[in-house]
């Protein structure tokens, strides 16, 4: 059956909950109660974006039923010499079902994505890739950057994930 892409609506906004919440579980991220508040905190936050436009999404759907998607959030940054613009793409949500992976998916949402941040005049993409997906960034032209992190909150661990990088 043949896949179709679609703009993201605030229909979808429970979609993209759901797509966040298994991509964490998939890296094992977060313990139930720990996805349970950032999906409570996320929906509230998703929604505001879609209704401003401050993020777009897309979905891949099968049958009408969303098998992928992704969102593009448009950020506020500051002008650098690299760039005057002071807005930036941040690619993120990036989330295939599992009965669907390792079809090409994940690259094709993430092309239509940087198309939709060429069109909007975007100069620069960011994201946060797992290490199992750095590959396919790579192959779109991102690289590794100089970002750090420090986290301050009391309690919050620092996620292996973020550990090693380079």
């Amino acid at each position: 059956m043949s896949l179709a892409l679609r703009p993201s609506t605030l229909a979808d906004l429970e979609t993209h909950v759901a797509h966040r919440v298994a991509m964490f579980r998939d890296m094992d991220m977060g313990a139930e109660e720990e996805l349970r508040r950032m999906a409570e905190a996320f929906r509230h936050q998703l929604r505001s974006w879609l209704v401003t436009g401050q993020c777009r999404g897309l979905v891949l759907e099968e049958a009408g039923r969303a098998v992928a998607s992704v969102l593009l959030l448009l950020k506020d940054s500051v002008p650098t010499p690299v760039t005057p613009l002071s807005v930036r793409g941040y690619l993120f949500n990036v989330y295939t079902e599992p009965s669907h992976r390792r079809q090409g998916l994940a690259a094709r949402l993430t092309e239509a994505a940087l198309d939709v941040a060429r069109e909007l005049g975007i100069e620069i993409v960011e994201l946060h890739a797992s290490l199992e997906a750095e590959g396919l960034y790579q192959r779109f032209g991102f690289v590794p950057t100089s970002e750090m992190r420090l986290v301050m909150g009391p309690g919050i661990k620092t996620p292996k994930q973020w550990k090693h990088r380079r």
